[in-house]
């Protein structure tokens, strides 16, 4: 199989492309740094892998649209690509929020548009679209964040909904707080020192219950026992006290 994995140049979405090279895939992995990218490569290439590298900026129309170009025909899509963001309403310039909105949210919606129809055609496919809790509950400080995590869920399911018996699996990975880059580049890295260990995931556990979740015909899974559980009070004003004052700087 051809998989693409944006985002892959750490974390979730390096996790995903390590699974899909042990079961030698061939990879089209995606980022904006070549040099991260190139370190992935390099071991996934090492290991026997087929890897190509497309660097490309997916914030923008004319990066989905390059990337799309230059991918060809793929069997697996892991749309992993994103940032995580947190700013008090209105201190946000337009310019960042536009991009913010189109990574995580209306460029997955083209992506998946530009490559889902060749798998119809085929009778066989998986889309991994990888969002968050937050698109199940309210985040103070992050409602850009939470409504792009939203869009693209219901996107997920109805896509699933559309495709699913036609042979295109479509799965809606909705994770908590999981170990990676992106809480430093966000300037959160408070986070790691105040939330309690059982907070975090890895970024092998979101693998794991996503390949679960494919296998067992669910369009919506939530990794981690701990967030399945508390998921139906995250929205009670006792959960949200708690978590304001966990995550507090």
């Amino acid at each position: 199989m051809r998989v693409l994995v944006t985002g892959a140049s750490s974390g979730i979405g390096e996790a995903f492309a390590r699974w899909h090279a042990a079961r030698g895939d061939a990879l089209v992995i995606t980022g904006r740094s070549a040099e991260q990218l190139q370190r992935v490569a390099v071991d996934l290439r090492s290991a026997g892998a087929t890897v190509q590298i497309v660097v490309v900026d997916l914030a923008t129309a004319a990066g989905v649209d390059s990337l799309v170009a230059q991918a060809g025909d793929i069997d697996v899509v892991v749309a992993n690509a994103g940032i995580t963001h947190a700013a008090t309403v209105g201190t946000t310039d337009r310019e960042e929020l536009d991009r913010l909105s189109y990574l995580m949210s209306t460029g997955v919606v083209r992506l998946c548009e530009s490559l889902v129809p060749a798998m119809l055609q085929r009778g066989r496919g998986e889309v991994v679209v990888v969002s968050s809790i937050a698109a199940f509950t309210p985040m103070r400080k992050a409602g850009p964040y939470a409504a792009a995590k939203s869009a693209v869920t219901a996107y997920a399911r109805s896509l699933a909904l559309e495709v699913g018996s036609k042979g295109v699996r479509v799965v809606a990975v909705c994770p908590g707080y999981v170990h990676t880059d992106l809480h430093r580049r966000a300037g959160l890295e408070h986070l790691t020192t105040n939330l309690p260990e059982w907070m975090w995931l890895e970024p092998d556990d979101v693998v794991r219950d996503t390949r679960r979740a494919l296998a067992r015909g669910k369009t919506v899974v939530v990794p981690g026992l701990v967030y399945r559980l508390v998921r139906p009070f995250l929205a009670s004003s006792l959960t949200q006290g708690v978590w304001r004052r966990m995550t507090r700087r």
